[in-house]
């Protein structure tokens, strides 16, 4: 109740309303703050990138345990609250107190500025719209962690984003809306499963580690939520030929889901040859009249490298 008193007087107080367009519900769950720092296994070794730092909340306790913490917020009114908290030296806050200095970085479009946790950047920027590798290159992928509470609306663009960073990030621990963390841990066959499922799982291991209830968070959203842990593989979870046919063919399949594996793909937009794809189904002995959601992974990478080796795919 604490945490849902604190988020209720400043609104009050800076008489706004959390906006629906930017997905804000504040966290307001003790226990749930808790359960993310545990599931990130966040040590003072490590680097944690916040993305959607809202009050501050999950970004004190991770500066607390953390070697470094670089916290993204887009919002003008919650980045300037972010500001004043931490400068007056709220919970967790070190350091000495006096008005904090704007430092825009060159070449940049967006300030970082110095606060007073000696180990936390705070960064005011749209996450899709900069270049999150840059803040991550210094360090190394061992110790280099993301933590978000991600927008319902823009859940699959960030998660694609952060999937790029594979190579960079250890693990991610992301609060996403519970049916879109379903279907990441979909298995093939499930009604569930689909090409977000076949993306997330060749670069990641995907997890569930809690459920959240709408009740965790203020203003209560009309959905639950659910704790996704993401543990980065560092090889792929298949051998892929080319990565682009790959996703085009997994891409494919799903987008008429209705559809038989065979009139999906000529459907798909893949400017297959229907003679290039019954060869590829009689290499593989598959059956062409399955759906896409019938296919494992390890089906999808098969079928998109023999396409790849019949060189027949535009």
């Amino acid at each position: 109740m604490q945490l849902k008193q604190e988020v209720r007087n400043f609104l009050k107080k800076s008489g706004i309303r959390p906006k629906k367009r930017l997905g804000q519900n504040f966290l307001i769950d003790e226990h749930v703050l808790e359960r993310i720092i545990t599931a990130a296994e966040v040590t003072n070794d490590d680097l944690v990138l916040e993305i959607g730092a809202g009050l501050g909340h999950l970004t004190s306790k991770l500066a607390e345990v953390a070697k470094r913490v670089i916290a993204i917020e887009l919002d003008d009114v919650l980045f300037a609250e972010l500001q004043r908290s931490m400068g007056q030296g709220g919970k967790g806050a070190r350091g000495q107190e006096g008005k904090t200095e704007i430092a825009p970085l060159p070449s940049c479009p967006f300030a970082i500025l110095p606060l007073f946790f000696p180990n936390v950047e705070l960064i005011k920027a749209d996450v899709l719209k900069i270049a999150l590798a840059d803040l991550l290159q210094s360090d190394s992928r061992e110790h280099t962690k993301i933590v978000a509470n991600l927008p319902y609306y823009i859940t699959t663009p960030i998660l694609l984003k952060i999937l790029e960073l594979r190579l960079l990030i250890q693990t991610c621990v992301l609060m996403v809306q519970e049916e879109v963390a379903q279907r990441i841990i979909a298995p093939a066959g499930n009604r569930t499963y689909g090409s977000l499922s076949v993306v997330v799982n060749y670069h990641a291991e995907p997890e569930i580690v809690l459920k959240v209830p709408a009740t965790s968070f203020y203003p209560r959203p009309k959905v639950d939520s659910a704790l996704l842990l993401l543990r980065m593989r560092e090889t792929p979870k298949c051998l892929v030929k080319s990565e682009d046919l790959f996703f085009r063919v997994v891409r494919g399949a799903f987008q008429h889901r209705r559809k038989t594996l065979r009139n999906a793909l000529i459907h798909g937009g893949l400017s297959i040859p229907s003679e290039t794809l019954d060869a590829a189904f009689r290499k593989l002995q598959l059956d062409s009249q399955r759906r896409g959601e019938t296919l494992s992974i390890a089906e999808f990478a098969d079928l998109a490298n023999c396409l790849y080796e019949l060189g027949k795919v535009n």
